[in-house]
């Protein structure tokens, strides 16, 4: 059962809004800031009890005893004597709303994402390791999208892959590698599970080599000497290319420039990014019976013989919607080398 409580921003009192409460939809994306979105049963009748919820409330959602989502609320709407809506944002939305500026001096990227989040006074709960030397000057920029930058840096240089995102009011930057998920549902809670696969709802499947390249050229840039000031000179220090894709679609190329420094690393740097483009891309989206450990960023195993999609595809969004406490979720669904 899925049941929603109200603290008051001052902290001063606790409302168990379930009883009110109608539709209740949340997303899940690869973004630091996720969004949910209720409706709450209103009526100006002096006998019912004052709508308690206003803005800079924090809503907690559960199923049974385990937290699915917490935030602020942001907005609120109404419309004559209709339900009034309201759409609550996850902690990181204070990372994606400020503007600041920030300089690091050759820090590694994991402290200066840690220094940003302490900042602003976000709880963590974990931050791996990340080498990449941040030595830039960042801004008028968001919170967020200079930690964005920050880890997309180390993704890059590593080849690693990460997901951000909040649970339980603490921030988690994981390797999605690490996330295979396997959903599961109940009909009733005296009922066994099932596999959440075993009753998909609607699927779709769509493929392409709109974006598939099969060469990736790595260009540095080099001094150019004090004669030619101004002038790059770019130099191509490797290159990989899949020639059996070559002769199936032909010739599809990309070019990709990293810094001198990085110079001994191209032909791995090649090689990771040839491996993540030279393929065919699959877009997919899958209804099924919900389950609110999926959030994007996970790997899922699927096998729905309708529309032939099988295999391990990461997902990239998550539509999580509960209505007289039926819970559906939408996913869209791609290979997990298309994320870039």
């Amino acid at each position: 059962m899925f049941t929603m409580n109200l603290i008051k921003n001052d902290g001063s009192k606790i409302f168990n809004l379930t009883p009110i409460i109608g539709a209740v939809s949340w997303d899940s994306n690869l973004s630091l800031m996720s969004v949910l979105e209720f409706e709450l049963f209103w009526a100006d009748n002096t006998l019912l009890p004052k709508n308690p919820v206003d803005l800079g409330d924090v809503v907690i959602l559960k199923q049974d005893k385990e937290e699915v989502y917490r935030g602020i609320v942001v907005t609120e709407g109404q419309a004559d004597r209709g339900a009034m809506k309201y759409t609550v944002y996850d902690y990181a939305w204070y990372l994606g709303k400020s503007k600041s500026v920030y300089q690091f001096n050759k820090v590694p990227a994991s402290k200066a994402i840690l220094r940003i989040l302490k900042d602003f006074g976000m709880l963590v709960g974990n931050v791996p390791t990340m080498n990449t030397i941040i030595d830039e000057i960042f801004l008028e920029k968001s919170p967020a999208a200079i930690i964005e930058e920050i880890y997309k840096r180390e993704e890059r240089r590593t080849g690693k892959r990460f997901n951000v995102e909040m649970r339980k009011g603490k921030i988690y930057f994981e390797e999605m590698k690490n996330l295979v998920i396997k959903g599961t549902f109940r009909l009733s809670e005296l009922e066994t599970e099932y596999d959440v696969l075993s009753n998909p709802l609607s699927a779709s499947r769509t493929r392409t080599i709109e974006s598939l390249r099969n060469r990736v050229k790595i260009l540095i840039e080099r001094d150019n000497g004090k004669e030619n000031a101004g002038k790059a000179k770019y130099e191509v220090v490797a290159n990989a290319e899949d020639q059996g894709l070559i002769r199936k679609y032909g010739l599809l190329e990309e070019v990709f420039k990293i810094e001198a420094e990085d110079a001994a690393k191209a032909r791995e740097v090649s090689r990771i990014l040839l491996q993540r483009l030279a393929r065919v891309q699959e877009t997919n989206t899958i209804k099924l019976i919900g389950d609110p450990a999926f959030k994007a960023g996970r790997l899922f195993d699927v096998s729905e013989p309708l529309t032939g999609m099988k295999g391990r595809f990461m997902i990239l969004s998550v539509k999580h919607n509960v209505a007289n406490q039926f819970h559906t979720m939408d996913l869209e669904l791609v290979l997990p080398q298309e994320v870039k």
